[in-house]
């Protein structure tokens, strides 16, 4: 909305158009940073009342010996509320509502200063410290960055809540400041709408909001009210991005794609929803421009985010959805020959992270000589990715999805070129330091489970991998619980209903051997349970030594007829059972175990795991008392 910077430089503020100001304001959505650059920064409040704004700002808490005055801030209210005209209405906010946008300029590049909103001589913001910002430091110069990038979390829920505090726990812990904050889309469930900014994004995030700057992505939920075409809806009054290459790199001419630079990073923002993805459209050109201007001599990573990320098989297929394919096919050859190193997306309820690749534009994706790298890119693992000092071309590229920040967790499969498929909210960070990208990925609970790194500190000259790794089923990896381990169990009668609790008393059942049943050859506690019984109970515990465990469990059992499993008291797998449980399961199909373990998933079950002591509890039914044989012969495999 180039008509905002516009009015920044003409509008004055008359206070004879305001209604009287409060005695003492509050504010109706705190302050809140944007736009940084070099030597300036914005900062955005609103109040239900007309006031007298001032800020006051200084490198010294105990000093704020600066000031922005009222004529130098920017008032935007609603048409309804008789907009002058001297600025940009506001689309939809509520009745009454006083936006202030004040462009503090003038500053030191990266440089620490404290500010305080006042209405008039009147203090408004606590004197705590928290309210601060630091200025981007000058491009190209050395300096590390630590970023959070969160993707559609706009739920309002605890979970939301939850990851949030969770980044705040580990930044505290490990002495980490956040240099900035990306949102690859959809903060303001269900449809965008003012109130929902507000509920959903503004009062969850506030502590943070503060005192960094969020830079944002448009969804799909926001685009339900704000249209990135004509730059108009709450997503665009409630940020400001660069149109004119205020923070580095070309003009956009757009709220709706922007790039900045951050010390020798750049970073591009683009609207993968409702604008044209085509090679010739207005953004891929804008891209290329863009790229074009690039320093190489300033800039020594480059990292792209959007909505709907090119790759996933999370709770959105890229290989079915439009907006996935088209920035596939369309934008990622463009990024990919400037060297991009890390793009972000969302979208898709999920955490996903690639190998290190490049060229994959197919559809349906393939990982065939598409992958440099199939190590899992951690140090301390198969590795870190390397690559070539600078930006070069088509070196290599890490894609995650980072969709996993509050709303409800899916995965329709595995993309072939993704390392990492993990259904834990969280969040993403990463941390530039010289030659090396560090990224991990923190759950709500503050555990790391996903962590690689880019090293570019040697010249590498890239090798295609014809037939690398492929997630799925896995074909290697160690027992947790090995066949024929040992089991508490109970045969012959039904258990209690709390039997599946941890802690709960198994000390009059049985302990057997793997597996379990009859008729068949090939069970090591053989059950006299034919014309009898149909039911069997099996419990165990079994313990966890690292919080990236949970990500790579799965259960192989061999089975005959049906089973339901239980982890921590929670059932997770129903297999043949239509419906009940215990004594009152019906609906027992007939299956045959023919000596074989089939292998379920129990990654999407993740966060009812934990390290430490963990309890699996399984029932197992045989289709009738008349029956031949049962088998039941559970394991539990962390695979590699």
């Amino acid at each position: 909305m180039l008509f905002r910077f516009v009015t920044r430089l003409l509008f004055v503020i008359s206070l004879t158009c305001l209604a009287p100001g409060l005695a003492h304001a509050e504010f109706s959505r705190a302050p809140y940073l944007q736009l940084a650059t070099e030597n300036s920064i914005h900062l955005v409040w609103r109040t239900q009342a007309a006031i007298k704004p001032v800020v006051h700002f200084g490198t010294s808490q105990e000093n704020l010996n600066q000031i922005c005055r009222e004529d130098q801030i920017l008032v935007r209210r609603t048409q309804k509320d008789k907009h002058s005209g001297k600025a940009p209405p506001l689309h939809s906010a509520p009745d009454n509502t006083f936006q202030f946008e004040a462009q503090i300029t003038g500053l030191k590049a990266d440089t620490l200063y404290h500010y305080a909103i006042y209405e008039g001589t009147t203090r408004l913001t606590p004197d705590d410290g928290s309210y601060h910002f630091r200025t981007h430091p000058e491009h190209g110069k050395k300096r590390d960055i630590y970023l959070w990038a969160v993707g559609d979390s706009g739920t309002g829920s605890q979970m939301q809540k939850d990851v949030h505090q969770a980044m705040i726990n580990y930044n505290k812990k490990h002495n980490l400041t956040l240099d900035m904050y990306l949102h690859v889309g959809d903060m303001a469930y269900g449809s965008g709408k003012d109130p929902e900014f507000q509920a959903n994004f503004f009062e969850i995030y506030e502590p943070t909001l503060r005192n960094t700057v969020c830079w944002p992505a448009m969804g799909n939920h926001e685009g339900y009210t704000s249209k990135g075409k004509t730059g108009i809806g709450p997503y665009y009054d409630a940020y400001i991005s660069p149109t004119r290459g205020e923070a580095g790199g070309a003009s956009s001419g757009k709220e709706s794609y922007y790039s900045y630079d951050y010390g020798r990073a750049h970073f591009i923002v683009l609207n993968s929803h409702d604008l044209d993805r085509s090679p010739s459209a207005a953004m891929a050109q804008w891209l290329r421009e863009d790229l074009a201007k690039t320093s190489p001599e300033k800039t020594d990573w480059l990292i792209a985010y959007w909505h709907h990320p090119p790759y996933t098989k999370g709770s959105h297929d890229s290989d079915k959805e439009k907006q996935h394919i088209e920035m596939r096919t369309h934008i990622m050859p463009i990024l990919e020959s400037a060297g991009v190193d890390l793009v972000l997306g969302g979208h898709s309820h999920i955490y996903e992270r690639s190998m290190l690749m490049d060229g994959a534009y197919d559809t349906p994706t393939t990982a065939e000589n598409k992958i440099f790298d199939d190590g899992d890119g951690d140090a301390k693992g198969d590795g870190s990715y390397q690559k070539s000092p600078g930006l070069k071309p088509n070196q290599g590229t890490i894609q995650i999805v980072t969709g996993h920040g509050g709303q409800g967790l899916r995965r329709k499969g595995y993309s072939p070129v993704m390392k990492r498929s993990i259904l834990q909210h969280g969040s993403t960070l990463v941390h530039i330091s010289g030659d090396t990208l560090n990224t991990k990925m923190l759950n709500y609970r503050g555990e790391i489970v996903d962590t690689f790194q880019i090293v570019k500190n040697q010249a590498v000259t890239p090798s295609r991998i014809a037939k690398p790794w492929q997630p799925g089923r896995p074909s290697k990896g160690k027992y947790i619980i090995p066949k024929k381990a040992e089991w508490r169990y109970l045969a012959g009668n039904f258990a209690p209903k709390d039997w599946t609790r941890p802690g709960f008393d198994d000390s009059t059942w049985k302990n057997g051997k793997a597996g379990f049943g009859y008729g068949d050859a090939d069970d090591t506690t053989e059950l006299d349970m034919q014309n009898k019984y149909t039911s069997v109970y099996l419990r165990k515990t079994f313990k966890l030594q690292q919080p990236t465990d949970v990500n790579h469990l799965w259960l192989g059992i061999s089975y005959d007829d049906a089973f339901i499993l239980y982890l921590n008291g929670k059932e997770v797998i129903r297999n043949g059972v239509t419906k009940g449980q215990s004594e009152n399961a019906t609906g027992i199909a007939q299956h045959e175990a023919n000596n074989s373990f089939e292998m379920f998933d129990l990654t999407p079950y993740a966060k009812l795991l934990k390290t430490g002591t963990n309890t699996i509890a399984i029932e197992g039914h045989n289709h009738a008392p008349t029956s031949s044989d049962f088998t039941l012969h559970p394991t539990i495999l962390r695979a590699q």
